[in-house]
């Protein structure tokens, strides 16, 4: 049975490994291993979002790599100490999901006949 306070310290631990990896691609955004790192302590965050905007489809799955690369990209502009790490990578990767929505209905739209107003 797990309790309360080893559920809150896997999450504390959870919670520093992500800080850990923005850190460390603040500094070097090719640096593999913090990638990974976060990606490891993110991946759920990051599904749900990817989930919310392109649904469970095979969209959805390619759509996650999408977001952690958004979320790579931006690390630099992260400041640590005034940022929640979990809030902050959902921000990124909801930011990025918009923008791939958008151009992904923009894309679908203009290959469709335009419609006749009645």
């Amino acid at each position: 049975m797990i309790h309360q306070g080893q559920f809150s310290s896997a999450r504390n631990e959870k919670i520093a490994r992500a800080k850990n990896a923005l850190g460390r691609l603040r500094a070097n955004s090719t640096d593999a291993v913090a990638v990974m790192a976060l990606y490891e302590t993110c991946s759920r965050e990051l599904q749900e979002v990817a989930v919310r905007y392109f649904g469970k489809s095979q969209l959805g799955k390619r759509a996650v790599l999408n977001l952690l690369a958004a979320v790579v990209s931006r690390a630099r502009t992260c400041e640590l100490q005034a940022t929640l790490t979990k809030e902050w990578v959902v921000q990124c990767a909801e930011d990025e999901a918009r923008k791939l929505r958008a151009a992904l209905d923009a894309g679908s739209s203009s290959g469709r006949r335009a419609r006749r107003v009645m």
